[in-house]
């Protein structure tokens, strides 16, 4: 598979080192680039949130990018959060050989399964798809979730830092994991990590805030169905982005370029 994994401007640069003698992996990212694309994004489909919900999406969107990177580059992750009080759905999902993260808020249509629930989905092709799912407290952090995934479904111990407002380290147990010394790490520990531990730099990936939900995508993924079961009779319809909420027209005139085109 090529590897599209390469750095812009507006990417952030997620760094993962060994921790020797301590049999951890840390990785870490300053995601300011990416949060101003977000507000970007929202300012220009004029998509409205508390700040509550979004800092919520934001934290996601952080610790997507950072599994990721401690993950194979041909593993994609998809992880939908679903929260009873409020009632809604938080979705994202990333792909490190794009070098993509995005992610969106549900508020409408939601059922309530009067549990909060944490779903991941991992597709690493050709293999099948995997699913699992955790239940989580009311009060627990996006980064508190994500860690108690880590401890039910990959039985292992991974814990969130703030380094700083917008960069974060996540630390990731691996083979013969000193799991008392992560254990006992706090976010002023982490702040000297790199003159108290020895590092060692595996790799630097990169990510963007990018859905890819162009008008041609969209036309070529309505391409089996007829005019009349996408516009019924108006002259263009709005189709909303299940991965980023952007809206994008779809007139009569596109789909007919389309069907002459194909």
């Amino acid at each position: 598979m090529e590897n599209n994994n390469t750095q812009d401007e507006s990417s952030v640069e997620v760094r993962c080192y060994f921790v020797r003698h301590r049999n951890a992996l840390a990785v870490r990212g300053n995601f300011g680039s990416v949060y101003m694309d977000h507000y970007l994004h929202l300012m220009q489909h004029q998509i409205a949130t508390s700040p509550d919900k979004d800092q919520k999406l934001k934290d996601a969107l952080a610790g997507i990018a950072l599994h990721l990177a401690s993950k194979p580059w041909d593993e994609v992750s998809a992880w939908t959060i679903h929260f009873c009080d409020p009632l809604m759905n938080l979705f994202v999902t990333g792909n490190s050989n794009e070098g993509n993260i995005i992610g969106r808020l549900f508020t409408e249509g939601i059922r309530d399964d009067k549990t909060n629930l944490f779903i991941s989905q991992i597709n690493n092709f050709p293999k099948e798809p995997r699913r699992s799912a955790i239940d989580f407290k009311p009060s627990a952090s996006i980064f508190q979730i994500i860690q108690e995934y880590y401890k039910q479904s990959e039985q292992r111990l991974a814990r969130f830092f703030n380094y700083s407002e917008e960069e974060f380290i996540f630390i990731s147990a691996q083979p013969e994991c000193d799991e008392d010394w992560l254990l006992s790490l706090n976010d002023e520990a982490i702040r000297s990590l790199d003159k108290d531990e020895e590092l060692s730099l595996l790799e630097k990936r990169h990510y963007s805030y990018r859905c890819g939900c162009t008008k041609e995508r969209i036309l070529n993924a309505l391409a089996t169905a007829s005019k009349d079961e996408v516009l019924g009779n108006k002259e263009s319809v709005n189709i909303e982005c299940p991965r980023c909420a952007a809206i994008t027209a779809i007139s009569a005139k596109d789909f007919d370029q389309m069907k002459d085109s194909g």
